[in-house]
């Protein structure tokens, strides 16, 4: 039944009878009563049960990580930069239960990472040699490349290899950089990376050598115009004009720093520490600038 519903303020009009609203009513609680209910919370022995079973599946499979990285090493060969002598790098050191070996991949010779990684190895591998570790250095190129390489920054020649393949970098997994599949330049595809496009970190990097980093060791040490700054920090334009520097040094020996095989351009590298088969250590650079901290690499070849 209707009823009628009129008033000055608003026209005339109709609306349902209140029965009719109170069976409206109950036909919608009748509909909620029939909707499914939140499922039960899992009881706790089951999520530990689950936990567990996930937290063995990740230690599986990074067990299952540490070993293929040493076997994967087990077939890659480099090239000694001083004699040119190829051999397979695993033959390079005893792997037994007691020895530990640095591994530092660096990308190709002429790259901006690899020089300043380098500058930062030439204090780190006496600490790491005074320590007994065992210490190789790959870079991307040929034994001339890496020659030229060690001449320039007086890196110590003995610890030098090359890859001039990139066959160990593909072993271990390190990131080939920018579209490694696309037909087109490495050159080209150097362009996207620089803008952090396929190298994650890399602009957050460039920024950090403008804007300085309190957490970081100076770049110079003694008197220096960045004293005026402090001491005791990455000053600000620090790093970045180290690598001002760095890239005023590559630009004409680039033809003889750049690897043979372009394709290399893009590749980036990592490194490993062994004890034994064993890694203890390991850094996969993401990215150009985003290679490894020598430091920690260091504190944990060292750790007893």
């Amino acid at each position: 039944m209707l009823e009628n519903v009129a008033s000055p303020q608003r026209p005339f009009s109709w609306r349902p009878h209140s029965s009719l609203q109170d069976r409206s009513v109950d036909a919608h609680l009748g509909q909620l009563s029939h909707r499914p209910q939140p499922a039960r919370l899992a009881h706790p022995q089951s999520l530990k049960s689950a936990l567990s079973l996930s937290s063995k599946r990740l230690r599986t499979r990074a067990e299952r990580q540490v070993c293929c990285s040493y076997r994967a090493l087990d077939g890659c060969s480099v090239q000694h930069a001083g004699t040119g002598i190829s051999t397979t790098i695993a033959s390079l050191w005893d792997a037994g239960p007691q020895t530990t070996c640095a591994i530092i991949f660096m990308t190709h010779f002429a790259d901006l990472s690899s020089w300043e990684l380098a500058q930062k190895l030439k204090k780190g591998v006496p600490q790491l040699q005074a320590r007994g570790v065992k210490v190789i250095v790959v870079g991307l190129g040929s034994p001339e490349n890496a020659r030229r390489f060690s001449e320039v920054l007086q890196f110590p020649l003995d610890v030098l290899h090359a890859d001039a393949s990139g066959q160990c970098y593909k072993a271990l997994g390190f990131s080939p950089g920018f579209a490694p599949d696309a037909d087109v330049s490495p050159y080209l595809k150097l362009l996207p990376m620089l803008a952090g496009i396929g190298s994650p970190g890399t602009i957050q990097e460039v920024l950090r050598g403008y804007v300085g980093d309190r957490s970081a060791k100076p770049v110079f040490e003694g008197r220096t115009p960045f004293n005026v700054l402090g001491g005791g920090y990455q000053r600000p334009f620090e790093l970045a004009t180290l690598r001002l520097s760095n890239m005023v040094g590559i630009l004409p020996k680039w033809g003889q720093l750049c690897p043979p095989d372009e394709a290399l351009l893009t590749q980036q590298g990592g490194s490993l520490v062994f004890r034994g088969q064993d890694v203890v250590f390991r850094h996969d650079d993401s990215g150009i600038l985003k290679y490894t901290d020598v430091d920690a690499l260091v504190a944990a070849a060292t750790a007893l």
